[in-house]
């Protein structure tokens, strides 16, 4: 029975460890990607981004990793005119695990590191780009 319970404590700590890893790519993916929009778009984000479109300009411009890491979230981007609210949710569970809003060089919301820290519902209160 000890075996069990430490061979169990061990898989939830592995387990634990692999998504945080993956969280800390997903945080380094979105950052980078910000700089790699920012020159396409410079200070003049389109209404049109969305999901598809911020995809689609970023994945020649990162790492294959980090283009995978952003591939495994639904992901919405919000343009604000000069910068853009990048929000990631888990497939799963359809919770919002991070936001970004794209003028800060640190991601703005690692919800699920903190998730009482964040208010979800009111994310603009967040925004130090306004």
């Amino acid at each position: 029975m000890t075996f069990l319970i430490v061979c169990t404590s061990t898989a939830c700590a592995s387990h634990s460890e692999l998504i945080r890893r993956q969280y800390g790519i997903l945080e380094s993916a979105v950052t980078f990607s910000a700089d790699k929009i920012a020159g396409e778009y410079g200070d003049s984000i389109p209404d049109t981004l969305d999901n598809t479109a911020f995809l689609q300009v970023v994945r020649d411009k990162i790492p294959a990793d980090y283009y995978e890491a952003l591939q495994g979230y639904n992901l919405v981007v919000v343009p604000k005119g000069s910068y853009y609210l990048l929000k990631a949710y888990d497939r799963e569970s359809n919770q919002l695990i991070l936001f970004d809003f794209s003028c800060t060089p640190e991601v703005d919301g690692p919800v699920l590191l903190s998730p009482k820290e964040y208010d979800t519902n009111n994310l603009d209160q967040y925004d130090k780009c306004r």
